[in-house]
């Protein structure tokens, strides 16, 4: 939820950067800086969340025409958000073994290679405790396959 707020408020920012009215000037544009620069406002707008305001036309932007704006505005959005999204979401190596501690995974593991992939969950408790027995197997299942997806090491 919190993500999305920050997103909207992002967007508004950047929506209010592409409508902002160019101003005439001499100067030459130079995108790579107004791109950087819209960068920056779109971070800002993601760090300040749901308290952040309308964006403004950053000045490196002067002389910009209105489709590259447009362009660095969808590349920026889906970077940034992109970004937001992913880091607010927890990765299956947080959520594979949430609840089991780690005493109870190094035991599973140890067995696991001792053993040839049998467990006897009865000598388990000792380090597993009361774990119900779907979620033991469920830990199992995920130590099984982190030690299968491992890299070897030389």
């Amino acid at each position: 939820m919190k993500t999305r707020t920050a997103a909207c408020a992002a967007l508004l920012a950047l929506t209010a950067t592409l409508t902002a009215c160019s101003s005439e000037s001499d100067t030459k544009a130079d995108p790579a800086a107004c791109k950087s620069a819209m960068r920056k406002q779109f971070q800002d707008a993601i760090d300040s969340g749901a308290s952040a305001t309308p964006g403004t036309r950053p000045s490196q932007c002067d002389g910009v025409d209105s489709k590259t704006l447009e362009k660095y505005a969808g590349e920026l959005m889906a970077d940034q958000v992109g970004d937001a999204i992913n880091s607010a979401l927890p990765s299956a190596a947080d959520t594979a073994l949430a609840g089991v501690s780690p005493e109870c995974q190094a035991w599973i593991k140890d067995e696991l290679l001792s053993t040839g992939g049998g467990i006897d969950a009865t000598k388990g408790y000792k380090y597993c405790g009361s774990l119900p027995e779907d979620e033991l197997n469920k830990a199992v299942e995920d130590v099984t396959n982190s030690l299968l997806t491992a890299t070897p090491t030389p």
